[in-house]
C-alpha cells in the first residue's frame, strides 16, 4: 500500500464530508458522500445475498451518467464489475455470455 492511499472503493469512499457532493451530472440532484456510501453499501449487500462473491463477474449495461458512476462503484465493491454496451440488443449481449461469462447483470 502507498501511504495516505486507499486500497479499496469502500476506503476511497470513507473519506470527505457526508454532505460533500460525490456524484454530479447536468439536470440531476447531486448525491452526497454519505448517499454514496449508503448506495454502494447496499447494494453490494444485496449483491452478496443473492450469492454474488468477490472474484464473480456482474455485468452492467448502463448509459454512462451517474448511475452508471454508482452502479459500477456498487458492484466493484462486491465483485468484478464488466461494464457493456447498454445499446446492445438481446442478442448480442446472449453472444457476449460465452466469451465473458458472467455470475450477475444489472439493467435498468
Amino acid at each position: 500500500m502507498i501511504a495516505g492511499m486507499a486500497e479499496t472503493i469502500p476506503d476511497l469512499l470513507a473519506g470527505g464530508a457526508d454532505s460533500a457532493p460525490a456524484i454530479a451530472a447536468p439536470d440531476a440532484p447531486a448525491l452526497d458522500r454519505a448517499g454514496l456510501r449508503a448506495h454502494v453499501h447496499g447494494v453490494a449487500a444485496a449483491l452478496r445475498a443473492r450469492g454474488i462473491a468477490r472474484g464473480d463477474r456482474v455485468a452492467i449495461a448502463l448509459p454512462n451518467g451517474p448511475e452508471m458512476a454508482a452502479a459500477f462503484l456498487s458492484v466493484a465493491t462486491a465483485a468484478v464489475a464488466a461494464p457493456l454496451n447498454p445499446a446492445f440488443r438481446a442478442g448480442e449481449f446472449v453472444r457476449i455470455n460465452p466469451r465473458h461469462h458472467r455470475d450477475g447483470f444489472v439493467n435498468v
